[in-house]
């Protein structure tokens, strides 16, 4: 069940023809004991795109279709747009009496506690089907055929007295579809219509949706007052508040409400936008110039030229339609989203390769800009559609490593590589990992732990799967991992007046109701969502070498927290940029999708901060990323000329100097009580001290005994 509201058109739209889909009760027609279909109401919840199908309980529930399963969980609906999962390792059974052991069962009917499964078919849509009990065995990246069995009928949702599954189906982009027309049912399912946007905002409605939005800032987002001052708050208020005081274009808000998500304001690696850019442009409807602007540092310059301009390239600019370049690193700098805290990587990539953000994203029309050379130079650049000028020197082609790895990583989960007799390269390219990769990439590493070095590259891993994350975290620690100050932080475990705007959340819901208040602190605290204090050596599988984790500014969330704990427990060494996702925490796990009123402009919301150490120390400065040991700067080379991978070769002279941990940077260590004793002046005070109370032990036993006996 997936906890989301779409709006609803009032009108049945066509529908592709499906292969027909086999009825999942065994023994039983298809249509038959349905209990609830796509809108109809339950107890006052219209129910949007769900099948309810009664059977007696422990009836055999078939899979309707070939295909993997991508998901697995023991679910509680507590309504139709919300529910509870719970990871299952082993049967549905095991598991549900697992959940029953640890959960608030005053807040649940356990009775409704169920297993669910999700299927991929061929063709990328999914099938959901909870209600299920049993003792099979199932793993995520499994192969299964039409018919086979999935488990028995229990109860899926509390509305209903009788036992039943619950089957839901959605599209291949993950949004709601017909569950009734694929096993050739006539369908009562409605499509989700197309949002319509207004095309100019009045001021009065200007004002309301931005107001909506900086309170839900405010009271949604826990990590918000990290990341802004009070002062910096009430300043981009006002700023943006004077834009609003006359009619306002769609697309000129949606500036507005964009750069609220930036380094202007709320910026997180996991706040975003979710509405499309307006300013995108169509294809076919780009436009470029001739020369391609970039940043490292405080230079501007031509990054790639056209050719018969390539002449140009890597020249200094000086200032860009007469603003200096210092001034348009500095606004760039500033439309810099999806990072956490004070992380600088990101801002410094985007520096270099994004050049649309120095024309605002506005490539839909023509254009001549003047560029300033520093050695007093001017051209006058004439913008082009896409595709009407020459190609652009250096091309950014598959024979440039990085572009080249990027896009491996589309089509690529993992891969493993020997390098040399003694390393070995495991790449992650995402932690959402499903059970069957997971083992395989446990099974090579288990083939490979007479290997000295892995290097593992995390460079282009967005996170993932907790579940996944720890696995593999279990191949590398040695011994139980670093307890750590681990928690959740949300800011209110009641309901949230600005649910009233969200499309997956109501007023009437209290998400955070186990978060319980601590005297002298601001919110409401639970463990962690994020554990990593228990992790413990896979009892199968240790590799025992050097490991090299590859970062950048694209190692995010769960790949951050990876190499976070590695390095925590003075098991690994980083090579190459600061993460994208800051060290200290992360703030992700549920989210808001909050709807702006008038203008209809959605925005993703995390809710609850994941704290993940609270040890701040030179190497771990509070806000930062995790920092790398071995730091590989930003260089122009990189992204776009070099056909060999400068962060994995820094690893390797790395490997080939024999350098790798240093001291540790977490270890509890003795002060000096005064500034000219030496270490070992007080190792030698100790030795005495304890000499001497040996000796006085001793003594006593002496005179007792003689006493006692």
């Amino acid at each position: 069940m997936k906890g989301i509201l779409t709006i609803l058109t009032v009108f049945a739209v066509s529908l592709p023809s499906y292969g027909q889909l086999l009825w999942p009760i065994k023994g039983t027609d298809a249509g038959s004991n349905i209990i609830s279909r796509p809108q109809h109401y339950v107890d006052g919840e219209l129910n949007f795109a769900e099948l309810f199908i009664a059977a007696d309980e422990g009836t055999e529930i078939l899979s309707p279709s070939d295909g993997t399963i991508v998901s697995l969980g023991i679910n509680y609906l507590h309504s139709l747009i919300r529910a509870t999962s719970y990871s299952v390792e082993g049967t549905f059974d095991d598991a549900i009496l697992e959940v029953k052991a640890k959960a608030d069962l005053s807040k649940i009917n356990p009775k409704y506690l169920s297993g669910q499964v999700g299927i991929r078919l061929s063709d990328g849509r999914k099938i959901y089907i909870s209600g299920l009990r049993g003792t099979m065995r199932f793993k995520t990246g499994m192969k299964i055929k039409k018919g086979d069995l999935l488990g028995t009928a229990s109860y899926a949702y509390k509305a209903f007295d009788e036992p039943h599954i619950c089957l839901s189906v959605s599209t291949a982009k993950g949004t709601p579809d017909d569950p009734m027309t694929p096993f050739g049912l006539e369908t009562s399912f409605v499509a989700p219509g197309e949002i319509i946007t207004p095309e100019i905002l009045t001021p009065e409605q200007a004002q309301e949706d931005f107001n909506i939005l900086m309170d839900a800032y405010v009271e949604l987002f826990p990590s918000f007052y990290d990341i802004v001052t009070p002062e910096q708050f009430e300043e981009f208020k006002k700023t943006s508040l004077a834009k609003l005081q006359s009619d306002i274009s769609y697309k000129d808000f949606w500036n507005v409400i964009w750069s609220s998500t930036s380094t202007e304001l709320a910026h997180d690696s996991h706040l975003s936008l979710l509405t499309p850019n307006p300013w995108e442009p169509v294809d076919g409807d780009e436009y470029k110039g001739n020369l391609l602007l970039g940043a490292i540092g405080d230079s501007l310059f031509v990054t790639q030229a056209q050719e018969g301009a390539e002449h140009l390239l890597g020249k200094k600019v000086d200032s860009l339609d007469n603003e200096s370049a210092s001034d348009v690193i500095r606004r760039i700098k500033g439309m810099t989203t999806g990072y956490d805290a004070g992380v600088r990587s990101k801002i410094d990539r985007l520096n270099l390769v994004a050049w649309n953000r120095i024309y605002h994203n506005r490539l839909t029309e023509p254009r001549t800009t003047r560029v300033r050379f520093s050695d007093e130079t001017e051209y006058v650049d004439i913008w082009q559609k896409s595709g009407r000028g020459g190609k652009y020197i250096p091309a950014l082609s598959y024979e440039v490593d990085y572009y080249k790895r990027m896009l491996q990583s589309y089509s690529r989960n993992w891969d493993f590589k020997e390098l040399n007799d003694s390393t070995v390269l495991l790449t992650v390219n995402t932690f959402t990992l499903n059970d069957v990769e997971v083992d395989d990439i446990v099974s090579k590493i288990g083939e490979n732990v007479q290997k000295e070095n892995m290097i593992i590259d995390l460079r282009l891993n967005p996170g993932g799967h907790v579940s996944a994350m720890n696995r593999l975290l279990s191949v590398f620690i040695d011994t139980t991992s670093v307890a750590l100050n681990q928690y959740a932080m949300v800011n209110s475990n009641a309901s949230y007046e600005s649910f009233k705007y969200s499309l997956n959340y109501d007023q009437s819901i209290a998400p955070f109701e186990e978060f319980k208040q601590i005297e002298g602190k601001k919110g409401f605290y639970a463990d962690s969502e994020y554990p990593v204090n228990d992790i413990a050596p896979d009892s199968l599988v240790h590799y025992p070498g050097k490991v090299y984790i590859l970062t950048s500014d694209q190692s995010c969330s769960a790949a951050t927290v990876f190499a976070s704990v590695l390095v925590r427990n003075h098991r690994a060494v980083t090579v190459g940029r600061e993460t994208g996702t800051a060290y200290h925490y992360v703030t992700a796990m549920k989210f808001a999708d909050i709807q702006l009123p008038n203008s209809r402009i959605q925005v993703h919301i995390p809710l609850v901060k994941e704290v993940f150490d609270d040890v701040v120390n030179e190497r771990v400065p509070y806000g930062r990323g995790l920092l790398p040991d071995y730091e590989v700067p930003v260089t122009y080379e990189e992204f776009f000329t070099a056909k060999n991978d400068i962060i994995l070769e820094k690893a390797l002279s790395l490997i080939a100097e024999g350098k790798y941990l240093g001291e540790d940077s977490f270890e509890v260590k003795f002060e000096n009580t005064t500034a000219t004793t030496s270490n070992k002046e007080i190792y030698l005070w100790i030795c005495f001290i304890l000499f001497a109370i040996a000796a006085i032990v001793c003594i006593d036993f002496r005179v007792f005994g003689k006493r006692r006996f």
